[in-house]
């Protein structure tokens, strides 16, 4: 269950009078931990055990709890007792988050498993049926293509799985025309196909975002780091890697404290949303001080471009804390996707150019 035994905190009460405290909350740490419980029930999403609203309910419960010592879930009605007014179930909140993160890693992980599985079944095939004939390998390019657009233009779920079906259709037409072996090899295309329009669905839900810059984090970023490889092996088209570090940032932690090198944070990543506005851009947070961009459709000299950009932005941008301004650069490292390379082949080769540009003096980019 989502909750824990009866709580074992005694009940607050005035150091001088021994009277019980009031159970609203004028504590920061209890706001800032009621606000958390908000976010993550706002943003959660269905799981085997509990959907997307029963696990908003739970964490609304508990964030009333924390803030004003509600009953917390689990509390039968009518059996609250005066003793347990301002009673705070700390052990029983340690449970439930506990648990809810588990069944969620739990549920992620056998999703993206599943999905890769398919998108490599589905590859395999379709290298078999595109070999044959040049005019049918350019029907089954030009409906992948338009799958690919819809899946990474953030599209409703219902319009992905209306050219999910286009692709299908095209595809069993082919089929139909060729040797029994090849129309044996797409009809289990086909039914892997039609079990994956449900797994892009779960799919979008279970990207997960930095909680203090809202771009996407670094699990998110791995998995799109697969994709554009897979993809790329299909259409050919052009895509780059952008790995940018903040400079000096340890200096700014030291000077300024860490709520300063927060709020840079944030700002350097609001800065990335701008100059990379389109929605095929894949903007997130690698770790620490270091971020990614992932530009599809884009060459070397656009990638460049839109770096050189990123630098001159944040050589103006300026970050007011606390009556200073903070000043900051960054170093950016770009890589170009080669169609022998792999995830990790390609992330290597984006971390090396930044190592060269913090070689050469940071406040720059390098290829």
């Amino acid at each position: 269950m989502f909750w824990g035994n009866k709580d074992k905190n005694k009940k607050a009460t005035d150091a001088r009078s021994g009277t019980p405290t009031s159970p609203a909350s004028d504590d920061p740490a209890l706001d800032a931990t009621a606000s958390l419980l908000r976010i993550l029930g706002k943003y959660a999403f269905d799981l085997d055990q509990y959907d997307a609203k029963t696990i908003n309910d739970l964490c609304q419960q508990w964030a009333r709890h924390v803030l004003i010592a509600a009953p917390h879930p689990g509390t039968e009605r009518g059996k609250v007792v005066a003793s347990e007014i301002t009673d705070r179930n700390w052990q029983g909140l340690q449970d439930f988050v506990t648990q809810l993160r588990q069944q969620e890693k739990a549920y992620v992980t056998s999703n993206f498993k599943e999905i890769r599985h398919v998108l490599g079944d589905f590859i395999d095939t379709l290298g078999k049926v595109i070999v044959e004939g040049q005019e049918d390998q350019t029907e089954i390019g030009t409906q992948l293509n338009r799958l690919k657009t819809v899946v990474e233009s953030n599209a409703p779920l219902d319009t992905i799985k209306r050219e999910a079906m286009r692709a299908i259709d095209t595809i069993g037409h082919i089929t139909e025309e060729r040797q029994r072996t090849q129309h044996e090899a797409l009809a289990q295309l086909t039914g892997k196909i039609k079990c994956m329009r449900e797994e892009l669905s779960a799919a979008r839900r279970e990207m997960e975002l930095d909680p203090l810059t809202r771009l996407y984090n670094r699990k998110a970023f791995d998995q799109q780091l697969l994709r554009t490889v897979e993809f790329n092996k299909l259409s050919g088209q052009p895509a780059c890697l952008l790995m940018a570090d903040l400079d000096h940032f340890k200096q700014i932690n030291d000077g300024f404290g860490h709520l300063a090198g927060d709020l840079v944070l944030r700002k350097f990543a609001d800065c990335c949303v701008q100059i990379f506005p389109r929605r095929s851009d894949f903007v997130a947070r690698y770790g620490g001080e270091e971020f990614v961009v992932i530009l599809q459709e884009a060459s070397t000299e656009i990638a460049t471009m839109l770096g050189d950009k990123l630098l001159r932005a944040v050589r103006e941008m300026r970050v007011p804390f606390e009556g200073r301004e903070i000043q900051i650069t960054v170093s950016v490292g770009i890589a170009e996707l080669n169609t022998q390379d792999d995830s990790s082949g390609w992330l290597r080769q984006a971390d090396s150019a930044l190592y060269r540009a913090k070689q050469e003096g940071r406040d720059r980019l390098a290829r």
